[in-house]
């Protein structure tokens, strides 16, 4: 095992360190909380690439894209549709794909939050109208798991959320919300979640976000 601070970790990633304590905090890195602070376990290798966060704008307009959204280009300018194309070509014909948007999305996806939720709650909470289940929690990553949940929530859901399910902050969670300022997306649009996927630093999650991404230009 080769655990790095948090900080550490995010230097070698080209991440924030609040990026990086987040994750963990999520359950989206392997990690353990010790004398007050997060060590990451950093074993998978992953190259750093150089790169600038997208606008909001340009972000959606690409996850808008690998959805395959027929109106993706609707209000873009001429050069902002040739970029946004340029990138889906980069991402497809990359090695690792989901490096380069992980880079791309850090600013512009929402960050999940980690929760620890009663797990006899947990089968209701899946099925709570309120959430939509996104990352290694849709079926489309290919990694779901009974005993973890991963979701998009609204910010105007969030705290009922929270408090009717007994929802508790935590560094071990078995549940992480993506908390959005208008309505969670329903159904989660295919380019939502590999966003998802991508941002989450997991390897198995980052190599389900690769899959889905290539899958898209058959």
């Amino acid at each position: 095992m080769a655990e790095l601070s948090a900080s550490e970790y995010a230097r070698r990633h080209d991440i924030s360190t609040r990026r990086a304590q987040a994750a963990a905090a999520a359950g989206l890195l392997d990690a353990r909380w010790v004398g007050g602070r997060w060590l990451i376990d950093d074993a998978v290798p992953h190259r750093r690439q150089p790169g600038r966060p997208l606008s909001r704008r340009s972000a959606d307009a690409l996850v808008a894209r690998l959805t395959g959204d027929p109106d993706w280009a609707v209000g873009l300018s001429p050069s902002e549709r040739g970029r946004t194309l340029a990138r889906v070509d980069e991402l497809r014909r990359g090695t690792a794909p989901s490096d380069r948007l992980a880079l791309w999305l850090r600013t512009a996806h929402p960050t999940a939050r980690g929760f620890e939720a009663p797990a006899a709650d947990l089968p209701d909470l899946r099925l709570d109208t309120r959430l939509t289940p996104g990352g290694s929690s849709d079926e489309r990553s290919g990694m779901s798991d009974g005993g973890r949940l991963e979701a998009h929530v609204s910010a105007a859901d969030l705290d009922d959320v929270v408090h009717e399910y007994l929802l508790v902050p935590s560094r071990r969670p078995n549940a992480a919300l993506r908390v959005h300022d208008g309505a969670a997306p329903r159904p989660l649009p295919l380019g939502t979640l590999i966003a998802d996927l991508a941002t989450s630093a997991g390897p198995r999650e980052r190599a389900a976000a690769d899959r889905l991404i290539r899958e898209g230009s058959r």
